[in-house]
């Protein structure tokens, strides 16, 4: 837990996790607003950049559903699969230009509204879905915040040469194939 909550909420035996307030929602799925109080600290550290703001939590909204992923008969009775979403042009935690970005890279995971949604199913355990859920847009922005290398003329060059050179090989090979097939042909001249 933060520091001073573990004083006053003693830890479950499920885990340092958090319980947030309900919200109401259209769908069947259960809609829930995270305050960042409540979040476990290693969610809060590993969200933490030189961009990244304390309220980030409460910008985020998480909904849990079934799921279609292990669990045996437990998952037609309890709600694990967790969906985090963010709109994410007005996600002003993140620089415009990681955001223009992640845009492009992951167009396929944006809705007509503009937000950015995140999935996981992979556990039998909701808080666990929704760690997974963190996890993967803390990594959505590191990889769309890592610049890309940078390439020297000579390198370029060398590359080129290796490509040429294994093409040329792959063809030579290729005539002494053909050469081999050709002389097992019998003549019926």
């Amino acid at each position: 837990f933060l520091a001073g909550e573990a004083e006053q909420n003693p830890p479950s035996p499920a885990g340092p996790w958090f319980k947030p307030e309900m919200r109401l929602c259209r769908s069947a799925a259960l809609t829930r607003s995270i305050s960042a109080r409540r979040l476990p600290l290693f969610l809060t550290t590993k969200l933490r950049a030189p961009w990244c703001c304390s309220s980030l939590p409460d910008r985020l909204t998480v909904s849990y559903s079934r799921s279609s992923g292990p669990g045996g008969q437990n998952v037609n009775k309890v709600n694990t699969k967790a969906e985090v979403r963010f709109h994410l042009a007005s996600a002003d935690w993140i620089p415009e230009a990681v955001r223009e970005k992640m845009a492009s890279m992951h167009r396929n995971k944006i809705n007509r509204a503009g937000e950015l949604i995140v999935n996981s199913e992979e556990s039998r355990y909701q808080m666990r879905n929704l760690a997974i859920c963190l996890e993967k847009i803390r990594v959505m922005v590191t990889e769309a915040t890592e610049k890309p290398k940078v390439v020297s003329k000579e390198t370029a060059q060398q590359l080129i040469a290796r490509v040429e050179k294994m093409n040329r090989e792959r063809l030579r090979q290729k005539k002494i194939h053909s050469n081999i097939k050709q002389s097992r042909k019998a003549d019926f001249d």
